[in-house]
């Protein structure tokens, strides 16, 4: 019986140490789990939470664009023959209201340079996308030359028709 009894006791003594890896194994990997869902509650309770606002302090919030809608222009074309003509819209975008009411005020001035400016084209430089682009960069630079408070940041043409 005293062999049974030790023979019982070497047994479980085995189970046990079988069991010992596979419980410090289970024991280690809670642990771990524990330890890293605390680290990413701290991450994202502390540190990713300035991440986030460093952007935001960064930019300015964006501001409405100021617009300028013109009176579509009218003007002969200074090609061979004066038969051609653009009709054309524009809008212009403005870098702030200071530059909308000086160029309230001084209209005529920006006006005739517009047009001065239109009329001294001819079919061939309006015709390509290129040309129409060289066109918005020299009224820009036209009309940024004579505004003092402000600048003309972008020019849509909303109609333009050659013929």
């Amino acid at each position: 019986m005293a062999k049974k009894k030790e023979a019982a006791e070497a047994k479980n003594q085995q189970q046990e140490e079988k069991k010992s890896p596979l419980m410090k194994i289970l024991l280690l990997v809670v642990l771990l789990a524990v330890v890293g869902g605390g680290g990413f509650f701290a991450y994202t309770k502390f540190f990713a939470g300035k991440e986030k606002e460093t952007p935001a302090q960064a930019k300015p919030a964006l501001e409405k664009p100021v617009i300028k809608n013109l009176d579509t222009f009218l003007v002969n074309l200074s090609d061979p023959g004066g038969e051609r003509y653009l009709k054309i819209t524009i809008q212009l975008k403005l870098s702030s209201e200071a530059a909308l009411a000086e160029f309230d005020t001084r209209s005529a001035e920006l006006r005739d340079a517009i047009l001065m400016l239109l009329s001294s084209k001819e079919y061939d430089d309006i015709s390509s996308l290129s040309g129409k682009l060289a066109l918005k960069r020299s009224l820009a630079d036209s009309l940024n030359r004579i505004l003092k408070q402000g600048q003309v940041l972008d020019i849509y043409f909303t109609e333009f028709l050659v013929q």
